[in-house]
């Protein structure tokens, strides 16, 4: 799935660009016995493509809870089977239920790999801090927090955090895999009773954005002063009183990719273990 569409002969490969709420899901990534956008996904492909088996890949492993309203995903298909599907859209608006929705679908060029090609994940995280609690119609996608933020100190905090670095204190571990990530833009704004991070790196690791607006948080309540996430982030040790925030209030907003041209040389830079010396 990963090698181009280009090289296996008859085949296309197809780009999605989808929304989903990440509510009722465990995840984007198919999990045996569970409800997973990949796997709703990959059932209503294999539904109106016709086909016994369909592979999908998307740009990013969501946890359970996790939206996303630009999601990317792409698959491969014979051109014959492609060809004579004439309204796609229609058949996935018809075919998926309500909390996933395709937004796009295109003919990817045949490099092109949603996962391994993609250059940023933007996400955001927003929390409401006014002492009276949150407008139930917004509680399922925002973090009821309560107690006042600063965050003025936690923009100080996060811009610490930016650059080539070792996140291993703020993710879970996953064997195998690593940590080094190049954290690009970690910021943080008010508007009314709600405060909102913005965040982009080139790739994040298992709970890396619940693990950092965690520690963030610490930092605008006034319980850790502004240096200690970098502290934490250098010692490379786990926190053990790190609140790792609730999914429901995570979205992820955008991923970016390259020019065609530079597509096959993003693959083999992603493909490559990430050193701190890189």
């Amino acid at each position: 799935m990963n090698e181009p569409a280009s090289k296996r002969s008859g085949l296309v490969r197809i780009r999605l660009d989808i929304a989903y709420d990440g509510t009722d899901f465990s995840g984007f990534g198919i999990q045996p016995h569970m409800r997973t956008v990949q796997g709703e996904l990959n059932k209503t492909l294999k539904k109106f493509l016709r086909l016994d088996k369909v592979k999908t890949v998307g740009a990013g492993r969501t946890d359970a809870g996790v939206h996303a309203r630009a999601q990317v995903v792409h698959f491969d298909v014979s051109e014959d089977v492609w060809s004579k599907i004439k309204d796609p859209m229609y058949k996935f608006r018809r075919l998926l239920p309500p909390d996933i929705q395709v937004r796009k679908v295109a003919i990817a060029h045949p490099d092109f790999d949603a996962r391994y090609s993609a250059l940023t994940r933007r996400y955001s995280y927003t929390i409401a801090d006014a002492k009276d609690g949150i407008d139930p119609l917004n509680s399922r996608y925002v973090l009821d927090y309560r107690k006042k933020l600063d965050h003025h100190d936690m923009n100080k905090a996060s811009k610490e955090l930016l650059g080539l670095n070792d996140f291993y204190a703020f993710c879970k571990s996953r064997e195998g895999s690593t940590t080094i990530r190049n954290l690009i833009k970690f910021n943080w704004s008010r508007k009314s009773d709600y405060v909102i991070c913005e965040v982009i790196a080139d790739a994040f690791c298992y709970s890396m954005v619940r693990g950092l607006v965690g520690a963030i948080i610490q930092v605008g309540e006034g319980k850790k002063d502004i240096n200690w996430p970098k502290d934490v982030m250098k010692k490379r040790k786990k926190i053990t009183d790190l609140n790792v925030v609730s999914a429901k209030a995570l979205v992820l907003e955008e991923v970016t990719y390259p020019h065609p041209s530079k597509l096959k040389e993003q693959y083999e830079i992603t493909r490559r273990t990430r050193k701190l010396e890189d």
